[in-house]
């Protein structure tokens, strides 16, 4: 079968080439747009949740990643506190500004949860929810998702199938009824990207916008998975993001965290807060670079 017969509906193909365009919370997604979602890879204590907050806040920023479930290799590794901090994740959230929280999901019982939580605290924020690299391929929470339209996905590619496999498990959120879907990349897992900790996928960027009318993340943080940085002084986590930036990635999905040692989840990758501004800056600059080329063509 075709790639334009199987994407039927968020494929590009004459006649309707033009983006997935959503707004949610007065945040506009599409193939044009450009936000840096940075946060708490996993969620932990209040008051590192909401350092993290404000420092987002004070940097302009209005959307955030912030982990309450997570699906780990190990059974006796830290699966997030769940639903014991959702309201205070929301609470503080309305009270910094941030908009729209991205937020894996793991069953159907989590998209309940989230919503009591959002009623009970007033719903100051909208969550967009995020189905991990592991549940790619899990087609009926990929259902479960889709046949709701109160929150926008955001899917990222399976580490260990093809692009193919990967849009087509967006394919399949859509054929349920939901359309507002963000595609990331996160790297591909082997050991042919050592010594990072995924080989880098973010030239995937233009064959994803090519194939399908989705906007697309690109998440240099785990793709890398280590603080380490270049002779120039830029951590490999800012060269990385730059090469999905400068090929047209619409978000940049990153880990930051006020103490990145005592992180709960993949403590060797987080930015800190202190790095934050930078990394801001720096995608903004290559941001523009894109815009430039894209000016030049």
């Amino acid at each position: 079968m075709k790639a334009s017969e199987e994407f039927r509906i968020l494929g590009r193909r004459k006649g309707n080439e033009e983006s997935i365009r959503f707004t949610y919370q007065g945040v506009a997604f599409d193939q044009d747009c450009f936000h840096v979602v940075a946060g708490l890879n996993a969620v932990d204590t209040r008051e590192f949740t909401e350092r993290t907050f404000r420092a987002l806040r004070d940097a302009g920023q209005v959307c955030a990643r912030m982990g309450a479930y997570k699906p780990r290799t190990s059974p006796y590794s830290f699966q997030g506190y769940g639903k014991q901090c959702l309201p205070y994740v929301f609470e503080l959230a309305g009270k910094y500004g941030v908009r729209v929280i991205s937020m894996e999901v793991t069953r159907d019982e989590h998209l309940d949860e989230i919503r009591a939580a959002l009623a009970a605290t007033g719903a100051p924020c909208g969550v967009m929810l995020q189905i991990g690299t592991r549940n790619t391929q899990n087609f009926e929470l990929l259902k479960t998702v889709g046949s709701q339209r109160d929150f926008p996905i955001l899917l990222k590619r399976g580490f260990g199938i093809t692009l193919h496999e990967s849009l087509l498990a967006a394919e399949y959120v859509a054929s349920a009824g939901n359309r507002d879907i963000a595609f990331c990349l996160r790297g591909m897992k082997t050991n042919f990207g050592d010594p990072h900790r995924n080989l880098v996928d973010f030239a995937h960027v233009p064959v994803v916008k090519r194939l399908t009318r989705m906007p697309v993340c690109v998440d240099p943080s785990h793709s890398v998975g280590v603080r380490a940085a270049a002779p120039d002084g830029l951590q490999d986590i800012f060269h990385v993001a730059a090469q999905g930036i400068i090929a047209g990635a619409n978000l940049v999905l990153t880990d930051v965290h006020p103490e990145p040692a005592k992180a709960l989840v993949d403590a060797g990758q987080a930015l800190t807060l202190e790095e934050l501004p930078r990394f801001l800056e720096d995608c903004a600059i290559v941001r523009e670079a894109y815009l430039r080329r894209v000016a030049n063509k």
